[in-house]
């Protein structure tokens, strides 16, 4: 009988279209099973396995090939810790699915806010830089601790130092709202992070993802 690990590689592997990013997309799954404890978080907790396949298939989607990944250095903001609680509701959008998970208890600690996006990265052979205002000590990829909803924050980054940058998932954090409750103090930081963004990108870098674009763009 295949494994939890099996079926979700066999359904990320549908993101791409030949063998070799078939091959990365088993060793990634494999490495955060073997570091992080990925089958038992996804026995555990609902919302994770879905929460992987959305950041890889941001990946597949920004670069076309993962391959193209390894070398990069990648920005990911409010990249999450392992001190997250859990937000009310994760909205996934992948190729695939769009789904609504809620959370029942979102005073308790989530691991669908670890740092998964970096790990990803770390495990293609891409060279992250993580930031957030959680707990990352021990994280083996590259990270500072950031209340993102300082003006200037991320000033000590250099200008033009990212190939790539998103943000993801700080907006909807129980953290960020109990903050900033007024919606347009949440703008504020939104346009921050959204020039922040174009500053830290070097010339030809992607945006991934940004949820500060979004925010803004919905105004």
């Amino acid at each position: 009988m295949a494994s939890d690990l099996d079926r979700l590689i066999a359904s990320l592997s549908r993101l791409v279209k030949d063998e070799e990013d078939r091959i990365r997309i088993a060793h990634v799954i494999q490495a955060l099973d073997d570091h992080y404890d990925l089958s038992k978080k996804i026995a555990n907790e609902p919302g994770i396995e879905e929460i992987v396949e959305q950041l890889l298939d941001r990946l597949v989607r920004a670069y076309g090939h993962l391959s193209d990944v390894r070398g990069k250095r990648i920005l990911d903001i409010a990249c999450g810790s392992n001190t997250s609680k859990a937000p009310t509701i994760i909205h996934i959008h992948t190729s695939f699915r769009v789904k609504k998970i809620r959370t029942r208890d979102t005073s308790a600690y989530t691991a669908q806010f670890e740092p998964w996006f970096c790990r990803i990265l770390l495990a293609l052979g891409a060279n992250p830089v993580g930031v957030d205002i959680g707990d990352l000590e021990g994280e083996p990829f590259e990270h500072y601790r950031v209340d993102l909803g300082r003006e200037g924050a991320l000033n000590f980054l250099p200008s033009h130092s990212f190939d790539a940058v998103q943000d993801s998932r700080l907006f909807g954090s129980p953290e960020f709202t109990a903050q900033f409750r007024v919606r347009a103090d949440r703008l504020k930081v939104a346009e921050e992070i959204r020039n922040q963004e174009r500053r830290l990108l070097k010339e030809g870098g992607m945006v991934i993802h940004s949820d500060a674009g979004g925010l803004l763009g919905r105004r």
